[in-house]
């Protein structure tokens, strides 16, 4: 029997991204993926700004720009009611705003990443089953011999065989919806730049642009329409049902493509981790497609993860998964809250002159939410968000004066980060191995870099905690421990 550390069920992108960043750090991976190639259609196709730093860290920024489409706004257009716009450029990172790419092109992206690194990947292997032993897990596949691990992931989609034979439910609901997916080249090449939510009457429909002058539709087209899950509709249905909401040529196609049919579920896993088989991507939690919320968070998934199973490897303790499973199901449960527009596209339907402003103040608000660059609830306090523990630390500080570098991203995962402020005089030991001890007792990796940064000013959209000096930064970006003077060697302690 073969034998590896981890086994992860799926080579969707967030499969990809956990093969790549372990396969990095010398984890010997296998990738099973059931479909015998990656297919050819756009699916998911909008990366956000941590997806974007995360590229960028592992050398692909390039490709995904020249293979992509920028995206700097959600804009929505509602009958009678006029137009509002989500911007997403104003965030704090050196990547802000969206790019469209079709999901295909992602994953030869990260499939090549992997790869280099040493990842098996093969297709055409179904994952059948598993079997605890003691210290391991025995795999079965049909399509491979089977193989033991130390720990296997479930990133195998909504349907997951992984999590259908731990027996865990998802908990939540299905809208009753139908929802159609068009792919077409329109009439008139319109809102390049944004996704569009168009609002009539009838319905509503959301059309984003994708390279090769095309665009995805998508949405409830109108009201009362039902079919079937995975039914073929055929597009002049489409077409007439969509002319109904009043928007004449601008939601128009020369040409539809292919034309799919799906519905949408909004539940989370009530359970992420089971022993030694993790969950993850849409195997752990499904919600709308609004913005490719899904795509992101599943890769969110990866990045958490791939330092705890390090971690786990390390030292022997499947324990240190249980942060995962609390940390990430409730992110996807705010997620999927934010991302369900219904009540939204209501209150914008119905807006009025004395309502418009809270309106558009909710929808600065849920910029922000939908960057995911803002996980930590908590760390809210009013208009600024907290370094604090939990908080994702931003790789730019966007001041009155433009964007401040502050850390810049990575694709490391065997090490922590102390990030430390420039006012915070700390002598000469703390690169040396001062540094190592500051994590001491947490379930993160050791320290292995140490950067300095500018205090966060306190007026600000991102702000220090009082008193702080740096932070103890995970590898994930997440803030382990915020650093004050009993912390820190040098003359502060002193």
């Amino acid at each position: 029997m073969k034998n590896v550390d981890v086994v992860v069920a799926g080579a969707g992108p967030t499969g990809l991204v956990l093969a790549g960043l372990l396969s990095r750090a010398g984890v010997k991976v296998l990738v099973a993926e059931r479909r015998i190639s990656r297919g050819d259609r756009p699916k998911a196709v909008v990366l956000h700004a941590p997806t974007l730093e995360l590229l960028d860290s592992f050398g692909l920024l390039d490709d995904v720009i020249a293979r992509s489409i920028p995206l700097e706004r959600f804009g929505f257009h509602v009958a009678g009611a006029g137009d509002f716009s989500v911007e997403m450029t104003g965030t704090d990172s050196h990547l802000a705003g969206y790019r469209n790419l079709p999901q295909p092109v992602l994953e030869g992206l990260l499939e090549k990443y992997a790869l280099d690194y040493g990842a098996q990947i093969g297709y055409g292997v179904s994952y059948l089953s598993h079997e605890s032993t003691g210290s391991g897990i025995s795999v079965r596949f049909e399509g491979h011999e089977d193989v033991r691990c130390s720990y296997l992931i479930g990133s195998d989609g909504p349907r997951s065989a992984v999590r259908e034979s731990l027996g865990i439910a998802m908990a939540g609901r299905s809208l009753t919806t139908s929802y159609l997916l068009v792919e077409g080249v329109p009439q008139q090449l319109v809102g390049r730049d944004e996704v569009g939510v168009y609002v009539g009457a009838s319905g509503m429909v959301t059309m984003m642009p994708i390279p090769g002058d095309q665009v995805l539709m998508a949405g409830p087209v109108v009201s009362g329409l039902s079919l079937e899950r995975g039914a073929q509709v055929p597009w002049s249905q489409v077409g007439d049902a969509i002319e109904t909401l009043g928007f004449g040529s601008r939601l128009r196609l020369a040409e539809a493509v292919r034309t799919s049919h799906y519905s949408v579920d909004l539940r989370v896993a009530e359970r992420l981790v089971d022993g030694r088989v993790v969950l993850a991507g849409d195997a752990a939690h499904l919600n709308t497609p609004a913005g490719g919320q899904g795509l992101n968070l599943g890769i969110g998934d990866a990045v958490a993860l791939s330092w705890r199973i390090l971690v786990a490897l390390n030292t022997s303790d499947p324990g240190v998964l249980a942060g995962y499973d609390s940390e990430r199901r409730e992110f996807a449960a705010k997620v999927g809250q934010t991302t369900f527009l219904a009540p939204l596209i209501e209150r914008i339907r119905t807006a009025d002159d004395e309502t418009k402003p809270a309106i558009r103040n909710e929808l600065d608000e849920l910029a922000l939410s939908w960057s995911q660059l803002y996980p930590g609830q908590e760390n809210w306090h009013g208009a600024h968000y907290e370094l604090g523990v939990g908080a994702r630390v931003p790789s730019r500080l966007r001041t009155d004066a433009g964007l401040v570098p502050f850390l810049a991203p990575s694709d490391r995962v065997d090490g922590s980060t102390l990030l430390l402020f420039d006012d915070a005089d700390t002598g000469s030991t703390a690169t040396g191995g001062t540094a190592g001890a500051v994590g001491s007792g947490l379930r993160i990796p050791p320290v292995q870099a140490v950067h300095r940064a500018p205090r966060p000013a306190d007026d600000g959209r991102v702000t220090a905690p009082a008193n702080a000096r740096g932070l103890l930064v995970r590898p994930d970006r997440r803030v382990a421990g915020v650093l004050r003077d009993d912390d820190l060697p040098g003359p502060l302690s002193s």
